[in-house]
């Protein structure tokens, strides 16, 4: 979508809501401040090669500022606008600070009950966060977690007792030019542009929740507008309550496009199984699982799963880094996990989640002359062991403290290493109303 079919369609919706919901003096007229402060710490010793060479760690902070404005100019209506920055500093290597840039994280149009109807129209940069995420969540994969905004058309039909239907249009750039940036760095947002639309329905049967989608999306890969990567992703979520305090979670697509000519035919899905526990220790344990289909060099057809708008750190912020070198970060893909997680609350403020993955890839590897990583011949990814120790000081200022451990598998070649990561955090959020 380009931008002035954006500018078109925001002054269709802004007389929408004008027509639907003007403002009488007595009606809501009230402006939310938010704001917050974000302190990480990053050290890792190579997730990217598996190499044991000292160029292949780091250690950096990262350091992210938002302030938020919402004005709700109207019962039906409001404006939200966000502006963000992120900048690091490298301890190792030692690099020159630079602030980089000042950018608009969020600037959209909300209009609800349009026409006394139960649907809400939002319109502009907004977050688009699905079901688990599985299928949609970021728009911006190589920014990290700087951003994860859509520039979108988005409508949600609320359906009486029978769930909530969302159609949206998504629209992820290589790098931002419909909105000014500040200080730019031509920082990279994806490998190329993206778009894309769907349906997203989500619902309830007595005590059963499932969710069902469809999505459509193409990738610009060859930089001239011809969109040679088209996938349709069909699929659903069911969420069933086995027993008291037990619950099952499971998820399923598959996927048809094409790429240059190439027919695309994959699979993947995931699920968990969580029990709570009810004890003042030992809060719950989740047994789970994930397989996305891989691509077979042999085969006629492109087999690999293609992650939708969904390349994010959904089960681990290490090992995002390892796919670099397979189809690129966060590109989860020929990938497969049985995990087992425990939940434990350690003091009153603070609780730790222990996570063991047992990873494995459905396609073992082929030759690759030119690109030797992961250079193994076997399906075993490996061990991914993760705890995180979340804790919170008040309302406003919490944290974590993060530890990744990874043992290669046969998958890898010969001497791959062990890596490590950690990652420490601390949050701060206020948000203040005015009328």
């Amino acid at each position: 979508m380009q931008l002035k079919h954006f500018k078109y369609a925001f002054l269709l919706i802004t007389f929408i809501s004008l027509l639907s919901s003007p403002l009488p003096a007595k009606e809501r007229n009230e402006l939310t401040i938010d704001f917050s402060e974000r302190f990480r710490l990053v050290s890792w010793d190579n997730p990217i090669t598996l190499e044991s060479s000292k160029e292949g760690g780091t250690t950096f902070t990262r350091n992210r500022t938002s302030l938020g404005l919402k004005w709700f100019f109207s019962k039906k209506a409001e404006i939200y606008f966000k502006i963000t920055n992120e900048f690091r500093i490298y301890l190792d290597p030692e690099n020159d600070f630079n602030i980089h840039e000042l950018f608009v994280d969020n600037l959209y149009l909300k209009v609800r009950n349009i026409f006394n109807l139960p649907v809400t129209l939002t319109l502009g940069r907004q977050n688009v966060f699905l079901g688990e995420g599985f299928v949609v969540l970021d728009g911006s994969t190589y920014d990290g977690s700087r951003s994860a905004y859509f520039d979108a058309i988005r409508a949600d039909i609320n359906l009486r007792n029978t769930g909530k239907i969302s159609l949206f249009h998504l629209y992820s750039q290589k790098t931002d030019e419909l909105l000014p940036v500040l200080n730019g760095r031509d920082q990279l947002m994806s490998e190329n542009d993206i778009k894309g639309f769907g349906i997203y329905y989500q619902g309830k049967i007595k005590r059963t929740g499932f969710d069902l989608y469809f999505l459509n999306k193409k990738t610009d890969i060859s930089d001239n507008k011809s969109w040679d990567l088209r996938v349709n992703t069909f699929g659903g979520k069911v969420i069933l309550n086995l027993r008291k305090k037990l619950n099952l979670t499971a998820e399923f697509a598959f996927q048809k496009g094409t790429l240059d000519g190439r027919k695309i035919s994959s699979l993947g899905g995931h699920f968990h199984l969580d029990r709570e526990l009810g004890n003042r220790l030992f809060r719950k344990l989740t047994i789970g699982g994930v397989w996305l289909s891989g691509d077979d060099p042999d085969s006629e057809k492109l087999n690999g799963w293609y992650p939708p708008f969904s390349r994010w750190p959904k089960w681990s912020d290490s090992y995002i880094y390892t796919f670099i070198n397979e189809g690129g970060i966060a590109y989860w893909s020929n990938f497969s996990s049985i995990y087992f997680s425990l939940d434990t609350r350690l003091f009153r403020k603070g609780s730790l989640k222990t996570t063991l993955h047992l990873l494995g890839a459905p396609v073992k590897n082929k030759e690759f002359p030119l690109y030797p990583f992961p250079g193994g011949g076997g399906n075993s990814r490996g061990t991914l062991i993760l705890n995180k120790l979340n804790f919170s000081f008040s309302k406003s200022l919490t944290g974590h403290f993060l530890w990744e451990y990874f043992r290669p598998g046969n998958f890898y070649f010969n001497g791959a290493k062990n890596y490590n990561w950690i990652r420490f955090e601390l949050m701060y959020k206020t948000k203040t109303r005015r009328k």
